[in-house]
C-alpha cells in the first residue's frame, strides 16, 4: 500500500486535495471514483523518518505461504476472490493483512489478480507479477503459481546458503574489532603508564602497540565514523552512477572465496526464472530481461542487455552469450544442447541446478575452514596484545626482583 497526495475535482466541481493510500495510481483512481472524485494530478508521499520503525516487514517466507495457499484453495476450486477475503482476515501480519486487503479492493474495483499485485512489485519481486499475468491471459495460473512456488522456495535456501557463510565471520570479526579497539583505548595506555613509572623498556613490538594505541585513542570518533561514513557513500554513488554501480556489482565477484560462490547463485537465480519465464510462454528476450532483474546486479544487467542486443539482430543464443560473456563458458555449452534440441527451459533448469549445486559445494567446503582461520587471526591479535604487554611487565619485575 501506497501513500499518495492527491488534487481533483467533486461533483458540485470544487477542487480538493487531501492524502490516501491505495495499491498503485488506478486503485487510487477507482477509490476516487468511489467517493465521487475525478482525479487531476498525484505524487506519492514519501514515508517519515520514524513511520517504519517497530512495523513488520513482508518477508520472502510470508510470499512463500501466500503462494502456496492460493495455488492448493484455487486448485480445491476456491474463487480467487474468496481465497483473498480469507486469507486478510485470518493473516496474523498486519502488513501482509494490510496487502491482502488492497488487493482484494483493488480486484473489487475491477482490477486484475496482477494489476492488483503490481503495486507490491516490491514484496513480490519483477518475476512474479508477469508470470501471473501470463497464467491469467493463458488460463494456467495454478500451474504458474507451483512454478513460482518452488521458485521461491528455492530463492529462501540459497539466501539461507548465503547467510549461513557471512553471519559467524561477521559476528568473529566484530567482537575481535570491539576487544582491540577497548584494549587500545582503556587497557594498553594503563598498562604503558605502569611500565614507564617502573623503568621498563619497550620493545619493538610494545612500540607498535604504543604508536597504534595513541593512533587510535585520537582517532576514535573517525574510526567509528568511518564504516557508516563509507556505506552511506558506496549506496549514494550506486543511486547517481550506472557506471560506479557496474563497476561496483563486477568488484563484488572478484573478492577471494565468496565472489565466486556469489556469482555461481546469480546465474542460477537467473536461469532458474528464465526458464519459468521461457516454459510460461515468454519471448527469450523478454525472459531473459526480465529475468536479470533477480540477480539485481547492474555489472550482469549490462552483459545482458548486450546479448538481447546481438540475439535481436539475428545471433544465436549460444553465439550471443558467448559473445556478451553473460554465462560460463560450462553453462553456455548446456544452453547450445538446449538451442539445437528444441528443449530450451530444460537446458536453463540444468543450468540452474548445476551452478546450484557447484555454489553448494563450494559453501560446504568454506564452513569448516572459516572457523578454524578466523581462530588464527584471533589468535594472532591477543598473541601480538599479550606479548607487548606482558613482555616489558615481565621485564619490568624482573628487574626490581
Amino acid at each position: 500500500m501506497h501513500d499518495y497526495r492527491y488534487n481533483g475535482v467533486n461533483r458540485f466541481g470544487k477542487r480538493v486535495n487531501g492524502e490516501m493510500q491505495a495499491a498503485n495510481a488506478q486503485d487510487l483512481e477507482q477509490r476516487l471514483k468511489l467517493a465521487k472524485v475525478e482525479l487531476i494530478s498525484y505524487k506519492t508521499r514519501s514515508p517519515g523518518l520514524f513511520s517504519k520503525v517497530g512495523k513488520k516487514r513482508i518477508l520472502r517466507r510470508d510470499v512463500i505461504t501466500i503462494t502456496m495457499q492460493f495455488r492448493q484453495l484455487l486448485k480445491a476450486g476456491v474463487s480467487l476472490m474468496d481465497i483473498i477475503d480469507d486469507l486478510r482476515q485470518s493473516y496474523e501480519n498486519d502488513a501482509v493483512k494490510e496487502m491482502l486487503s488492497s488487493i482484494y479492493e483493488a480486484m473489487e474495483g475491477g482490477e486484475s489478480f496482477s494489476g492488483a499485485l503490481s503495486g507490491y512489485e516490491k514484496e513480490f519481486g519483477k518475476v512474479y507479477i508477469p508470470l501471473v499475468a501470463i497464467g491469467e491471459q493463458t488460463g494456467q495460473l495454478e500451474t504458474i503459481l507451483e512454478n513460482l512456488e518452488q521458485m521461491l522456495k528455492w530463492e529462501e535456501s540459497l539466501a539461507s546458503k548465503a547467510k549461513k557463510v557471512m553471519i559467524y565471520p561477521s559476528i568473529v570479526g566484530t567482537v575481535v574489532i570491539a576487544v582491540v579497539l577497548l584494549m587500545m583505548i582503556f587497557v594498553v595506555p594503563e598498562v604503558m603508564k605502569f611500565v614507564k613509572e617502573m623503568g621498563g623498556e619497550l620493545g619493538f613490538a610494545t612500540q607498535a602497540l604504543v604508536v597504534t594505541s595513541d593512533f587510535v585513542r585520537e582517532n576514535i570518533i573517525l574510526i567509528l565514523l568511518f564504516p557508516f561514513a563509507a556505506w552511506f557513500g558506496i549506496k549514494y554513488f550506486l543511486k547517481k552512477s550506472t557506471r560506479f554501480k557496474v563497476k561496483f556489482d563486477a568488484s563484488i565477484f572478484k573478492i577471494k572465496v565468496i565472489g565466486p560462490v556469489l556469482y555461481k547463485l546469480k546465474i542460477a537465480r537467473i536461469a532458474n526464472s528464465l526458464a519459468i519465464m521461457y516454459a510460461a510462454g515468454m519471448s527469450f528476450t523478454n525472459a531473459l530481461r526480465m529475468s536479470v532483474n533477480v540477480a539485481n546486479n547492474a555489472y550482469l544487467e549490462q552483459k545482458v542487455e548486450r546479448a538481447i542486443r546481438l540475439i535481436e539482430e539475428g545471433l544465436p543464443i549460444n553465439e550471443a552469450f558467448t559473445e556478451a560473456e553473460v554465462f560460463p563458458s560450462m553453462a553456455i555449452r548446456m544452453v547450445k544442447v538446449g538451442e539445437l534440441s528444441g528443449n530450451m527451459d530444460q537446458a536453463l533448469r540444468n543450468v540452474s541446478e548445476f551452478y546450484d549445486n557447484e555454489a553448494k559445494e563450494t559453501i560446504e567446503k568454506i564452513e569448516p575452514a572459516v572457523e578454524p582461520a578466523l581462530t588464527v587471526v584471533m589468535a594472532f591479535i591477543v598473541g601480538w596484545v599479550m606479548m607487548a604487554v606482558l613482555g616489558p611487565i615481565y621485564d619490568t619485575i624482573s628487574k626490581v626482583q
